[in-house]
């Protein structure tokens, strides 16, 4: 009931927007799990619809709806994976609908490995038959020039979209949500790009121009995490009501980060009752918050956000906030390590917010 009155005050004063949703051709016809590991694989998997594998007309692999992952029970539904380097033509993946029910948190259904190729993923879901039965939306593993546009990951067990030493990323107008139960970091993320550098995130020329271009919102976890990762742009993002926090700047290699135009509101867990108990969502963090920059995270730029209604922990924090907010309980408990102080040379501008652990922030702009 809590977030339920935290999230209608917001809606009374807050814009409502719809992202587009993923192209109508979605997943009009039906295939297999789809795996390729060599230029071989394009002509053999009938998978691909149109083009001609070049940089001018690369390879469409869809529009498909894939009804079971590539281990039956468990896997993916698409794989490109270049770790032999056998794979140089140019493809596009686009409109790929999984029906299917997996429980495993790390299977992603659109994975790429070691690709190169400027490469775009655009009208992609998730539509589980039986809930929210899925994993990862996308990882990149060791990817570049990549596109990911009007994607929906919107009742995953697992990551939104996961970059893992991915670079020149861009992310735009999509959709993701973690609704995992008593999840462990970090399962219950929107967005979670370890070891990655030159990320664009909202900011594409087809993002709109007054609403939020990317929704995180409603993640168990985070709305968007960094972890020793640089050269990003975070720009229009919403990440209202996630049961742990909005963002995190994390590491000494994180830097260069500017988080712009965003927002983060009605962010702390509830408590709910789970197989008879009565347990509290989100992560077990003292990362409760609106921002957290953390563990020597240094020189980003915070510019023109709005971190309110964090209703546990603090609007914008360096550091740990040293406390779990226990909402079953209603009690603040001490917690133990406190991640550590982010680093120098963070700078903030015209950012709303109540609370802060930061001494010399500039004052809220937040109007009465």
């Amino acid at each position: 009931m809590r977030r339920l009155l935290v999230v209608l005050s917001i809606m009374a004063v807050t814009v409502l927007f719809a992202l587009p949703a993923a192209p109508s051709s979605a997943g009009t016809g039906g295939h297999a799990a789809i795996t390729i590991t060599s230029n071989t694989g394009f002509s053999t998997c009938g998978c691909v619809t149109s083009g001609s594998g070049t940089a001018a007309n690369p390879y469409v692999i869809g529009p498909w709806a894939v009804a079971a992952p590539s281990g039956g029970a468990s896997g993916w539904s698409v794989k490109i994976d270049n770790s032999r380097g056998l794979i140089t033509d140019y493809f596009n993946i686009f409109g790929i609908s999984s029906t299917y029910n997996d429980t495993n948190t790390t299977d992603p259904t659109i994975w790429l490995v070691d690709v190169h190729t400027a490469t775009a993923i655009s009208g992609s879901s998730a539509n589980p038959t039986g809930g929210n039965d899925l994993g990862i939306g996308v990882e990149l593993d060791g990817s570049s020039n990549i596109s990911i546009d009007g994607v929906s990951y919107n009742k995953g067990n697992g990551t939104g979209i996961y970059l893992n030493g991915s670079s020149d990323v861009s992310i735009s107008n999509a959709k993701l949500k973690a609704t995992c139960v008593l999840c462990a970091p970090h399962t219950g993320d929107g967005i979670y790009a370890v070891n990655s550098s030159n990320l664009q995130i909202g900011t594409a020329a087809d993002c709109p121009n007054t609403n939020p271009c990317n929704d995180v919102t409603y993640d168990d976890g985070f709305g968007i995490w960094l972890m020793n990762t640089h050269d990003a742009v975070i720009n229009q993002a919403d990440a209202d009501a996630n049961d742990t926090g909005g963002y995190v700047l994390d590491g000494s290699n994180t830097y260069n980060v500017t988080l712009e135009n965003s927002g983060s509101r009605a962010t702390g867990n509830i408590c709910i009752s789970y197989n008879g108990q009565r347990v509290d969502t989100g992560y077990y963090t003292d990362l409760q918050g609106g921002l957290h920059i953390i563990n020597g995270a240094h020189n980003n730029t915070i510019a023109n956000d709005d971190f309110t209604g964090n209703t546990n922990g603090v609007s914008i924090g360096s550091g740990g906030n040293g406390f779990y907010y226990n909402a079953c309980s209603g009690l603040n408990q001490p917690f133990s390590p406190v991640e550590t102080p982010m680093g120098t040379g963070n700078t903030f501008s015209k950012i709303c917010y109540s609370t802060t652990n930061i001494s010399g922030l500039p004052p809220s702009t937040c109007k009465l």
